[in-house]
């Protein structure tokens, strides 16, 4: 038997939060299933609660950090060396210095896009030097 794949369709990006979709877009959901697509596949049917957890559901502080930790580590076009990430009630704190201003909107794009993030505060440093 055949590994079970789990492919996202749709937009690039995930779901909204909260369910919210703009009219005319489609819906977006999960394919589940032997090489998800072929013929006589289970498919898990797309529908309009695709995102909406449990009641007082939210991931974990320590979860969240792994992830914009591990997103950050993933991304080539940024050097983390020199960022502490921090987070509390989903609430992330990016503390430290990176290259540039480029790489410091970034990084705060990058832990703004881990799900369960509520706030980015930004508090990294730049080492370019101003021109006057």
């Amino acid at each position: 038997m055949e590994p079970l794949e789990r492919r996202y369709f749709g937009r690039d990006e995930p779901p909204p939060a909260r369910g919210r979709r703009r009219r005319g877009e489609p819906e977006l959901g999960w394919e589940i299933g032997p090489g998800a697509g072929g013929a006589g596949d289970t498919a898990l049917v797309p529908g309009p609660h695709a995102g909406r957890g449990p009641r007082d559901w939210r991931r974990t502080d320590e979860r969240i950090r792994e992830d914009v930790c591990q997103w950050m580590s993933d991304d080539p076009r940024l050097d983390a060396r020199e960022i502490d990430v921090r987070v509390q009630d989903g609430d992330v704190t990016l503390d430290g210095r990176v290259e540039h201003r480029g790489a410091r909107r970034l990084a705060e794009d990058i832990a703004a896009a881990v799900p369960g993030v509520r706030d980015v505060f930004n508090r990294l440093r730049t080492s370019e030097r101003r021109s006057a």
